[in-house]
C-alpha cells in the first residue's frame, strides 16, 4: 500500500512538473537597445584655419557655419528618431559624456512622434531618473531613465524632449537636425515658436523591454554610416534601410540594427569623436545581444592622412589601417561577435580626401578586406556604389554631390544591396 501510495503521488505530480517546465521554457522579457547615437565631440576649428580653407579649398559658406562653435542652447530641445525594434516599456539614455562639468536636466519627456517634431498627445510620458524629474548628470557620464510604460511598435518614431536651464552646447558637426523652443515645453505635444538646430543629439540611446529580443547588429563607422537627418522622417543612413528589410523578413532569426557611426571618425586616431579602437567597447561590445558588427571605416584615416582639408596629419599606411582592423576583429571574436567588413567607398573628386597616393592605399586595404579571409563576411560597398565608367568615383545616383557621402537615395541603394544571408 505504501508503494502504491508513492506511485500515485508521483503520477499526480507529473502535470505540475509539466507546467513548471512549460513556464520555464517561456523566455523572460529582456531589455534590448534599439537606438544609439555615439557621443562625440570634435575640436573647434580656429578662425585662422577657417580662413585658410576658404582660400585654399573654396569651402561653401554653409559648411563654414557648421565648423564654428555655437553658444549654449536654452529652453526645450526635441530630438526625433526611429527605433529598430518594439517593446512594452522604454528607457532613454541622455549624455554628458563629453562634458567637463555637471549638467542640470530640469525636465524630460518621451512620446510617439506625430507630424514634424510634434508628439502624439496621449503618448507623452514624463521621464524620471531614480524617481526624480530634475537631476544633475555627472561630468563625463550618461544617465539612464527609469522604465516608462509605453507600447513602442517596431520601426516607430519617437520624440524625446529635454530642458537644460544652464543651456546645452552642441557639437555643430554632429549632423542631426533637432527642434528648440523657449521655456519648459517638454510635456507640450506641439512646440510653440520652434526653430531648428543642428548638432550631435543629446539622446545617446534607447532600450525597450521585449519578450522577443532580437539579435543586434551594430554598424560601426564614420559619417557614411552615421548619416544626416535634415528633416523628420528622412532615411538616416544605410543601417536604417537594412533594419527595415530585416524587420520585414518572414524567415530566419530576428535582427535589429543600431547605428554607431560618427561623422569624421577614424579607426586609428581621435578626430571627431574617439577613434574606433578607443570607443569599440562603449559603442558595440558592451551591448547585450550583439551578434554582428558591420565595420565600414577607414575613409577618414586615408582621407585625412598627410596635408588635407583637416590639417597636416601623419601619413597613414595600408599596413597600419589593417593592423587596426585586426584588433577590432580580435576583440569582437573574444566576445563571440562576428565582424562583417565593408569595403571603402570611392572618393574620387572629394575635396581633399582623394589623391593618387590615397587611392593606392584604399585599393590595398579593400583588397585585404576581400581576400584575407580574416573578416567573417564581406559587403563590397565599393562595388555597390562606384561608377562603372569611372571606378574611383561614386555613381551619380549614389552621390550626395560632395563626391564623398551618399545622398538619401545612395543610402537606400546601399541598404538594399546587402545580402541578408550574411547574418545567417
Amino acid at each position: 500500500m505504501r508503494l502504491t501510495g508513492r506511485i500515485m503521488l508521483f503520477l499526480a505530480a507529473i502535470p505540475a512538473l509539466g507546467s513548471a517546465t512549460t513556464a520555464a521554457a517561456k523566455p523572460a522579457a529582456t531589455w534590448r537597445e534599439v537606438f544609439q547615437s555615439s557621443p562625440s565631440l570634435s575640436e573647434p576649428f580656429s578662425d585662422e584655419f577657417i580662413k585658410m580653407i576658404i582660400e585654399e579649398y573654396k569651402v561653401p559658406p554653409a559648411m563654414i557655419e557648421s565648423m564654428r562653435v555655437k553658444p549654449p542652447v536654452n529652453g526645450t530641445i526635441r530630438f526625433r528618431f526611429a527605433v529598430a525594434a518594439g517593446g512594452t516599456q522604454l528607457r532613454i539614455r541622455i549624455s554628458n559624456e563629453n562634458g567637463t562639468a555637471p549638467l542640470v536636466l530640469a525636465a524630460a519627456s518621451v512620446g510617439l512622434a506625430s507630424d514634424g517634431y510634434n508628439a502624439v498627445p496621449q503618448s507623452l510620458k514624463t521621464l524620471t531618473f531614480g524617481g526624480a524629474r530634475s537631476v544633475s548628470i555627472a561630468a563625463g557620464a550618461p544617465i539612464l531613465s527609469d522604465p516608462v510604460d509605453l507600447s513602442v511598435p517596431a520601426l516607430a518614431e519617437l520624440v524625446v524632449s529635454a530642458q537644460f536651464p544652464a543651456g546645452l552646447t552642441f557639437d555643430a558637426r554632429g549632423g542631426s537636425v533637432m527642434a528648440m523652443a523657449a521655456g519648459d515645453q517638454t510635456m507640450s505635444p506641439n512646440l510653440e515658436g520652434q526653430s531648428a538646430i543642428r548638432g550631435r543629439p543629446f539622446v545617446t540611446g534607447a532600450a525597450v523591454l521585449t519578450g522577443k529580443p532580437p539579435r543586434l547588429i551594430v554598424a560601426l563607422g564614420d559619417s557614411i554610416t552615421d548619416g544626416n537627418r535634415d528633416k523628420p522622417g528622412a532615411l538616416r543612413s544605410w543601417p536604417e534601410q537594412l533594419n527595415r528589410r530585416l524587420a520585414q523578413r518572414k524567415r530566419g532569426p530576428a535582427y535589429a540594427v543600431i547605428n554607431a557611426g560618427i561623422g569624421g571618425n577614424r579607426v586609428l586616431t581621435r578626430s571627431w569623436g574617439e577613434a574606433a579602437l578607443a570607443r569599440l567597447d562603449r559603442d558595440a561590445l558592451r551591448i547585450e545581444g550583439v551578434s554582428h558588427i558591420i565595420l565600414l571605416e577607414g575613409t577618414n584615416d586615408i582621407g585625412m592622412s598627410g596635408k588635407s582639408f583637416f590639417g597636416d596629419n601623419p601619413a597613414v599606411t595600408a599596413e597600419q589601417l589593417i593592423a587596426g582592423y585586426r584588433q577590432i576583429i580580435a576583440r569582437a571574436h573574444a566576445r563571440k561577435i562576428k565582424v562583417v567588413m565593408g569595403t571603402i567607398l570611392p572618393t574620387g573628386g572629394a575635396m581633399s580626401h582623394h589623391s593618387p597616393a590615397k587611392e593606392a592605399v584604399r585599393q590595398t586595404v579593400n583588397s585585404w578586406i576581400k581576400t584575407s579571409g580574416e573578416p567573417d563576411r564581406v559587403i563590397d560597398f565599393d562595388q555597390i556604389t562606384r561608377d562603372p565608367a569611372a571606378p574611383i568615383k561614386l555613381r551619380k545616383d549614389v552621390d550626395s554631390g560632395d563626391h564623398l557621402h551618399p545622398g538619401e537615395a545612395g543610402y537606400r541603394i546601399m541598404g538594399d544591396a546587402i545580402d541578408l544571408s550574411v547574418f545567417d
